[in-house]
């Protein structure tokens, strides 16, 4: 297919039709993780994160930035500017469910650019549809919208709309896209100019140079505002000794194998994303084992590695066509983090625990909670006098991972008592 009838089916307004796949793809994918997140949720068994950037921004409607599940302000602990944008939206709706609706449509709706970055590349429409349907079912994309909040969760829609931009040589809204990535995290600043550099010595010179220009003038601001505030960043340290190689062999295998292996179809072009990597393999203390696939941390690596397949699939066409039934057997047989996995169910909502959280939330009062009740604070953080104890908990007691018992679940919908439950999981008494 031709550059020319691209751009007439572009101009005639088809292209919505024929990226109509991904279209309901992305609703789908939408109306299923908002209902389980809100299950977790409910559950109780989200983490502090979600909690700590509610927080945030429920204080930033005052120009503070601090929270009391870090306990300190989380712009001087990750420059995340970009957060400010959420600050109107938790101001009408100031509940742990607003984040989680903006988290899974983030995450889905990458697959719109995604989409059309195929179709601008020159693969038909079924193969454009085919690798931005594979990104929604790889373990990567749903582990991510399953995971705790995180400013990673808007990484691979801005690198999707960025290289879409870059693509078809849109100055200034490739800037734009940049600049909003460069407000995610700081280490987004390396990688804005990373490819920059190629970005100006493969495509087009001008905007590489103005991409690599903003990377820096990123940096310094940051580097400069941390040092006026005397902060550092929290950020790992990094060694050359790799724990687990075979981990993160298979952590690897786990990203590619969605897309089945297009990537590897790039060749040399692969280097690109070896800083991309090395932030996961030489990564201290934290260790990402290949359960963490989904994490936030891994969010460039799953947009780079779905835009490689786009690319891949130009010169393997039949690639395309099984990468949806390749990423359902990853996500169905092989690894999946979340909850759609056969044998799983959504955990069971002791109603009374949340009820409680809720009451906690609305009180406006002051309380610190325990780490074991990480899952309240999850819920009740919009209660800017709320404070997580930053000490560890010898109390606190790790739950089963999932639920499998599917009657306790259905149960839970009738409204009967819950068993025994250890964060929604039924366990013995």
């Amino acid at each position: 297919m031709g550059r020319d009838e691209r751009l007439r089916g572009i101009a005639s307004g088809r292209l919505p039709w024929l990226l109509g796949s991904t279209y309901i793809a992305v609703a789908i994918f939408a109306v299923v993780y908002i209902a389980l997140d809100l299950n977790k949720l409910y559950a109780l068994r989200y983490g502090a994160d979600l909690g700590t950037h509610l927080q945030t921004l429920v204080n930033l409607r005052h120009g503070s930035s601090w929270n009391y599940g870090e306990w300190r302000p989380h712009l001087l602990v990750h420059d995340s500017w970009l957060l400010v944008a959420l600050v109107p939206l938790v101001a009408v709706f100031p509940s742990a469910e607003t984040l989680i609706v903006v988290q899974v449509v983030a995450v889905a709706a990458a697959a719109i650019p995604l989409a059309m970055l195929g179709w601008e590349l020159g693969l038909a429409p079924l193969a454009a549809n085919a690798v931005a349907i594979a990104y929604l079912l790889t373990p990567s994309a749903q582990g991510l919208s399953y995971d705790n909040f995180s400013e990673n969760v808007f990484v691979p829609l801005l690198v999707a709309l960025g290289a879409l931009a870059v693509r078809r040589r849109k100055f200034w809204p490739a800037l734009i896209f940049a600049q909003l990535l460069l407000g995610v995290k700081e280490d987004q600043m390396l990688f804005v100019a990373w490819f920059g550099i190629a970005c100006a010595v493969w495509w087009d010179r001008r905007t590489g140079a103005a991409l690599v220009a903003l990377a820096v003038c990123n940096g310094v601001g940051f580097w400069i505002v941390e040092r006026a505030a005397g902060a550092a960043p929290n950020v790992p340290h990094y060694g050359l000794s790799v724990a687990d190689p075979s981990g993160k062999l298979t952590m690897v295998l786990l990203l590619l194998a969605p897309f089945a292996f297009a990537p590897l179809a790039v060749r040399w072009w692969l280097l690109l994303g070896i800083p991309l990597l090395a932030e996961i393999v030489f990564m201290r203390p934290w260790n990402y084992e290949p359960s963490r696939v989904g994490s936030h941390y891994t969010a460039s690596l799953l947009v780079a590695a779905a835009i490689a397949a786009l690319f891949g699939s130009r010169s393997y066409p039949s690639l395309a066509r099984v990468m949806p039934v390749a990423a359902l057997i990853v996500m169905v047989f092989i690894f999946n983090d979340t909850v759609v996995r056969p044998g799983r169910w959504p955990y069971v909502v002791d109603w009374n625990a949340y009820a409680r959280a809720v009451r906690i939330r609305e009180s406006g009062r002051p309380l610190e909670l325990q780490r074991r009740d990480e899952g309240t604070w999850a819920v009740a953080a919009a209660n800017s006098n709320l404070r997580l104890d930053p000490r560890p908990d010898p109390l606190s007691r790790p739950c089963p991972a999932y639920n499998t018992d599917a009657a306790a679940f259905f149960q839970g919908l009738a409204g009967r008592a819950a068993p025994a439950l250890c964060g929604g999981v039924p366990v013995g008494r």
